[in-house]
Order: structure tokens, then C-alpha cells, then sequence
């Protein structure tokens, strides 16, 4: 028989005359201690830790450490009066180490990076790989935010805490919303019919945006000029402003100003609620709106009754 003959075998002989065999069953030897006392340590932490999460996070954290400790022993084992020492061992396994948890270390490099630099810190407000939100917490290998966006419109909080790797710092692009400068532009767009005075609808969005935005201007220019010492910064134009275009559906406004990054839901909402009073005060201003109409008989038609 096949086995038979490899068990008569010079090379088998060979094998168990060296130090080989003796190697194999050390390790055997090692592994289960390792499996007793990974079952004993289970045994004992749900006889003293009656939280379930608790325990089971204890209990992986525990095996793991064991795991680890096996694999060194065995690796000392088979290299022990074969060439490799215990520093070649060591090395070898803090390379694979490194490889397996590049992850882990770039992300503790990154949090050494924002303690010298400080891209973000808590209370920022910044956007990196999608997500949104205001910085709570950064910790060596992670950092948390309090989400905003998502399903809620606009900047506003959704309630969820969201945690990220500091190595997204290194693999996307951090957009900080408040670091140096705590204003964005944004747009609001108003759509009349071309039957309305459109120019007195862009006066009357330009009145009422320097109105509420002059003081945002002043706080802006200041920012600006603080910042211009550390970037090459430079806004000649601080002003509201209105673009107007024409469109199949009537005359497009867009009104566009500066506002601070944590108002600008409110502020859009306050200057929307005057311009749409504004508007029904004056009586020649019409908005545009889309509408499909059905005749019998005949195909779809979209056309605006306003225009």
C-alpha cells in the first residue's frame, strides 16, 4: 500500500531521526493548550460578566491575544537551531503585521498628522467620502461626527453618530466648512412668467438679500482678511447677486449670497418668506410652474398657462 511504504521510507525515517517530528508535536501541543484555555476563558468570563456585549467583546479581544501568542510560539519552535533567530522571526512577523494592518497604521499616522496640522478638530464642520456632518470626537485610529444631510434636508442634523477611519484622511478629500472661513455662498432660484416684471423681481431679491445679509459681509471680509495671511485667498466680490436666464418655463432668478454654514437653512427660509410676500405686494410678479394637460382625442401637452 502506498501509505505503507511511505512509513518504510527512508525520508519518514529521516523525519523522525531529526528534530522535525519533535517540532510537529510541540505544535500540536500548543494548539491545544491554546483551544483549552480559550474554552476555559469562555467558561470563566460568563460565569463573572453577565452583559452579553460586554463578554463577547472581552472574549474576542481575549482570543485574539491567545491566537497571536500561539503563532509566535510556533513559529519560534520550527525556527529554533534552524538558521532564524528570534529578531528574524519578530521582523518577519511585524513585515506581515504591517501589511495586514496597513489600514490601522495609516490611520494612527493620520491622527498624529491632524495633532500637528489640525485639518479638522472637534466642533468643524467637514464632508469626506460622502459623509456630512460636525466633528465630535477624533481618537488615535478614528474619528466621529454628529451626521447632518442624509434625508433631512438641507445642513440640519439627522441624529446619527457616525464613526470613520482617520485614514480617509489620506484616501479623500476633506472638505472643512468652518476652518478660518464660516460662510458659503448659496443659491436660491425664483422662477416668474415672462408676462411678469422680472426686473422689478430681481430689485426686489437684491434689496431685501443686502438687507439681511450686510452684516454677514462685514463678519466675511474680516475671515477673509485673517485667512489671506496663511492662504492666497482673495474675494473681490462679497455682494448678493442675481443671475437671471431665460427658460422654456419663463425667467430664472438665482439669487446668490453668503451666509453662515450652520444658518443657512433658516436664512434661505427667512429671505424665501420675504421675497414671496415682497412678490404678492407688488401684484406684476407671477411664478412659473409646469403643467400637463390631456386633450380628448389628441396626445400629451405640457405648456405653462402663466406664460
Amino acid at each position: 500500500m502506498p501509505f505503507r511504504d511511505f512509513l518504510q521510507s527512508e525520508r519518514f525515517r529521516s523525519f523522525l531521526a531529526g528534530g522535525a517530528a519533535q517540532d510537529v508535536w510541540i505544535s500540536i501541543l500548543l494548539v491545544l493548550t491554546a483551544v483549552i484555555l480559550a474554552y476555559a476563558l469562555r467558561r470563566v468570563l460568563s460565569r463573572y460578566i453577565e452583559e452579553a456585549e460586554r463578554r463577547y467583546r472581552v472574549s474576542k479581544v481575549a482570543g485574539r491575544i491567545l491566537g497571536l501568542f500561539t503563532a509566535l510560539a510556533i513559529l519560534y519552535v520550527w525556527s529554533a537551531g534552524q538558521g532564524p533567530g528570534p529578531a528574524t522571526i519578530l521582523t518577519v512577523v511585524g513585515a506581515g503585521l504591517a501589511i495586514a494592518m496597513r489600514e490601522v497604521l495609516l490611520s494612527f499616522v493620520a491622527w498624529i498628522h491632524m495633532l500637528v496640522r489640525s485639518p479638522y478638530k472637534s466642533g468643524d464642520r467637514i464632508e469626506v467620502n460622502g459623509l456630512h456632518g460636525d466633528v465630535i470626537d477624533i481618537r488615535p485610529l478614528h474619528s466621529t461626527m454628529m451626521e447632518t444631510g442624509g434625508w433631512v434636508d438641507a445642513d440640519q442634523s439627522t441624529g446619527r453618530i457616525v464613526h470613520f477611519p482617520n485614514s480617509w484622511f489620506y484616501q479623500h478629500g476633506v472638505y472643512n466648512y468652518t476652518q478660518g472661513f464660516r460662510f458659503v455662498w448659496n443659491e436660491i432660484p425664483f422662477t416668474v412668467t415672462l408676462r411678469s416684471d422680472w426686473k422689478a423681481a430681481r430689485d426686489i431679491l437684491m434689496k431685501l438679500a443686502s438687507e439681511t445679509t450686510g452684516p454677514v459681509e462685514r463678519q466675511a471680509r474680516e475671515e477673509i482678511r485673517q485667512m489671506s495671511r496663511e492662504y492666497l485667498v482673495y474675494y473681490k466680490v462679497l455682494t448678493p447677486f442675481v443671475y437671471v436666464r431665460a427658460t422654456q418655463n419663463g425667467i430664472r432668478l438665482s439669487l446668490r449670497h453668503l451666509t453662515e454654514v450652520r444658518k443657512r437653512r433658516n436664512t434661505e427660509h427667512m429671505l424665501t418668506m420675504r421675497i414671496l410676500e415682497a412678490f404678492r405686494e407688488h401684484g406684476d410678479i407671477e411664478l412659473s410652474y409646469m403643467m400637463i394637460g390631456y386633450e380628448p382625442g389628441g396626445g400629451e401637452q405640457n405648456g405653462n398657462p402663466l406664460s
